[in-house]
């Protein structure tokens, strides 16, 4: 089980930012990787994950955030599912990539104001959607 919570936590080093950020700001990774507030933000969010997985007793590897980083400034240009999903108006998959890794954190005694504040900006958005899908 503890090898399946690391490799969860080193999944959401990329969701969490490139996820979240393509939503919200309604653009792609390369677009992301052109813009210097968008980079320190992505860096910003991936190093907040690597301490909330290191304050739940997940270390991961050394370099791994900046790894991430690097490979996506040369990908394809890609949109994550999460704007798809809002595109669609689909409901966001925020649950698994924001809420849980959140109270995990937290309940390990570490906060993650980035990650939250990202979070709390998708809900709303993703509250939105899913009213305008009732109407």
């Amino acid at each position: 089980m503890a090898n399946l919570q690391q490799a969860r936590w080193q999944k959401l080093v990329w969701n969490v930012p490139y996820n979240g950020l393509s939503a919200l700001l309604h653009t792609s990774t390369s677009q992301l990787m052109t813009d210097p507030d968008s980079q320190a933000l992505i860096q910003a969010l991936m190093d907040e994950v690597v301490q909330g997985a290191q304050a739940c007793g997940h270390a991961l590897p050394p370099g791994f955030a900046q790894h991430l980083f690097t490979v996506t400034q040369s990908m394809p240009d890609y949109r994550p599912s999460m704007y798809h999903d809002l595109v669609e108006k689909r409901p966001l998959e925020l649950e698994a990539i924001y809420a849980r890794p959140l109270a995990a954190a937290l309940a390990a005694g570490f906060d993650m104001p980035r990650v939250r504040a990202l979070y709390q900006a998708l809900a709303f958005i993703d509250r939105a959607n899913r009213s305008a899908n009732e109407e």
